[in-house]
Formats: structure tokens, sequence, C-alpha cells
């Protein structure tokens, strides 16, 4: 029996970066331990499959570009079908959104970047069975702005258009950084 059926997950997994970037903060490997593909497709299989709803379930699945098609093969070994994605747009400030809809450019944030300097991140959001009833908001954006924080952390914003979107959940964040009230979080960074 299942012990809990989780209809949301959010998942920011540890993507394996080979580069090897100087300085002291530049890179994930030197904020958190990186895990290779297989181990990240392995990780929902053996330690939260069977808390997954079999009714249907919203997974937001982060993505980095240098990644993509593996993120792709992420989702689907976890058995989930890529639908949509959400780009969040790194801002400078917390009232870029209110300067967006205002009819002006926030100020971008100016991330760290080979070829481009990253002012955004993407998040897949795939579907497990029947899985459209779960949305609650069907005026949700595909875009948000927010601004940046702490390494990988992701801004209080996604949370909330997640929980608009998909009300009541329950909810369950893999790798997460920190604790969220009202989500179950599994992490590393949270015990």
């Amino acid at each position: 029996m299942r012990s809990k059926a989780y209809k949301v997950l959010v998942a920011d997994p540890p993507w394996p970066f080979t580069d090897k970037l100087p300085g002291g903060g530049r890179g994930a490997a030197k904020h958190y331990k990186l895990l290779k593909i297989p181990d990240i497709v392995r990780f929902l299989a053996t330690d939260v499959e069977e808390k997954v709803s079999e009714k249907g379930a919203i997974l937001f699945l982060w993505i980095v570009p240098a990644m993509a098609t593996e993120a792709l093969d992420v989702v689907r070994g976890w058995g989930f079908t890529p639908k949509s994605e959400l780009i969040w747009v790194k801002t400078s400030t917390e009232s870029a959104q209110a300067e967006y809809l205002a009819g002006r450019m926030p100020t971008l944030s100016f991330g760290m970047g080979r070829y481009v300097r990253m002012s955004h991140e993407r998040c897949i959001i795939a579907t497990r069975g029947k899985a459209l009833h779960l949305v609650g908001d069907h005026s949700t954006r595909s875009v948000f702005f927010a601004p940046v924080g702490k390494h990988s952390a992701k801004p209080d914003a996604f949370y909330n258009l997640v929980e608009k979107l998909v009300p009541g959940g329950p909810y369950l964040e893999l790798f997460a950084r920190r604790k969220r009230e009202g989500w179950t979080t599994l992490g590393d960074e949270v015990g």
C-alpha cells in the first residue's frame, strides 16, 4: 500500500557537469554532489516510485541546456511524458514581475555561461497517467520573472506558481535544497 500518493513532483537533479570552472564558487560540483544520468534515473525507481500517485501525477523537472537530451531521458525513465515547460527569467530585483506587467523590462541577471550569459532556466512539465484534471488554473503563463538567489536555488515564485497550477498537492520535491511548508522535501541539504 502506498504511504502517500504524491500528485506533484519537483526535481532539480544534480546534473553531472564535467567542466572545471575557476574560482571557489563557480560550478555545481563546488556546491553539492553530482550524479550520473543513470543514477538520476534510478533515483525515482529505487527511492520514491511507490509514493507517486497511480491516478495521475505532474512532474516539474529543471533542466540545463547542455543536458536537454539527457533530461528527456530522465523524464521518460521516470515514466512521465513531456507536455510543456516553464521559463524562469532571472532578474536582479524582487519587483521584476510587477515591472514586466507594467510594460517595463526588468533588469536581467547576469548569469554564468560560456557561449551566452544565462538569464533564464527551463523546467519541463511532464505527466504520468491522466493528470490534466489536477490542473486548477488554466491561465498560468509559461514565463515568470523572479530574482536569483543562492546557487541553484529556485525562487518562491516558482513554488507559488506550482501550488496555484496544481492546488492541494500533495507535493514532493526531490534533490531539495531547503524545506518548504506543506511539501515533503528529500535531498542531501535538507537532512
